[in-house]
């Protein structure tokens, strides 16, 4: 053990600072090119095989699950993994289980370190997709303000529903974009427009936006006009995005020390659970046992109640 710890951190180490250092001007020869691509081909090519019964048996992925998160995996702005398949996808989240089970494996000499290596990467994952749906709402309600401004131009200076719909389409970024583009397209293919906007407002959720629709719809029958409303409408956004703004930077924080003190329970138990076999002789007890899943419990019980003090529904 005291060989193998410092070797793991030596590695990691390693991998860290090439993954950092910048490599300017480097010319990498065909062969080497050729070589990476036929191992990248035979992995994706094992994962595939390895997670096709799986995937069959599971129920199709969220666009934000683990599975989606395989897809969405970036390496300095590049995802060399957005086009494969369900199976593949299954497959290489399986094949990091195991990896991280060998890790686990080789660092404790135990199968409690293989267990909690073969859950890691779920929790990496499961974390991550997390934190890119947060960032993708946030990212959705900045948007909106420049969504409604640009629709409340455009049927302002006379132009249809569908015609509104693509030129805000149009300027916009995704997903922004292919929400109001579907719009467009359907009504163009000859669906209502309520229609349109209630598939609109089931598929895609933002702030502001269920007031807009309405709005819409009412116009569509009665031909009021919008330009108020939308400028509300747009107000109400911007002052929405502003007060979160503003408790962000209130709540910051607390909300490290909450993240903080319910993480470091769980981090020393697993470290110990790793390094120290007197730790996993106790926690094989009886005893030991109780007492972990009461720590964990209360742990659990503690982060929620702290989240649901400073979660604030705006």
């Amino acid at each position: 053990m005291e060989v193998v710890v410092p070797c793991c951190v030596g590695g990691l180490v390693a991998i860290c600072l090439m993954g950092v250092l910048p490599v300017r001007n480097a010319v990498v020869p065909a062969s080497r090119r050729a070589a990476s691509g036929g191992a990248l081909a035979a992995v994706l090519g094992a994962a595939r095989a390895v997670g096709r019964p799986l995937a069959s048996a599971l129920p199709a992925p969220g666009d934000y699950g683990i599975v989606a998160q395989v897809r969405a995996f970036s390496w300095k702005g590049v995802r060399p993994l957005r086009e494969v398949d369900d199976a593949t996808a299954t497959g290489i989240v399986m094949l990091l289980c195991t990896a991280g089970g060998m890790a686990g494996l080789i660092v404790s000499l135990s199968f409690v370190g293989f267990a909690i290596g073969c859950i890691a990467p779920l929790v990496a994952l499961a974390f991550a997709a997390t934190r890119r749906r947060h960032d993708e709402e946030r990212r959705v309600e900045e948007a909106m303000p420049e969504a409604f401004g640009a629709l409340a131009i455009s049927l302002g200076s006379g132009y249809s529903l569908a015609q509104a719909m693509r030129y805000v389409g149009g300027h916009a970024d995704e997903p922004v974009r292919s929400a109001f583009m579907r719009v467009a397209f359907a009504v163009d293919c000859g669906e209502s427009a309520v229609e349109a906007l209630d598939a609109m407002l089931e598929r895609f959720h933002a702030p502001g936006l269920d007031l807009v629709v309405l709005a819409l719809k009412v116009s569509q029958r009665t031909g009021a006009p919008l330009k108020d409303l939308l400028a509300e409408a747009t107000k109400m956004v911007t002052e929405r995005i502003e007060l979160r703004r503003r408790l962000d930077v209130k709540t910051s924080q607390a909300r490290m020390s909450a993240h903080m003190v319910a993480s470091m329970p769980i981090a020393m138990t697993v470290l110990l659970s790793l390094l120290s076999s007197d730790y996993r002789a106790g926690m094989a007890t009886t005893v030991g046992m109780v007492s972990l899943l009461m720590g964990l419990a209360l742990n659990a019980a503690a982060l929620m109640v702290i989240r649901r003090i400073m979660t604030i529904e705006l």
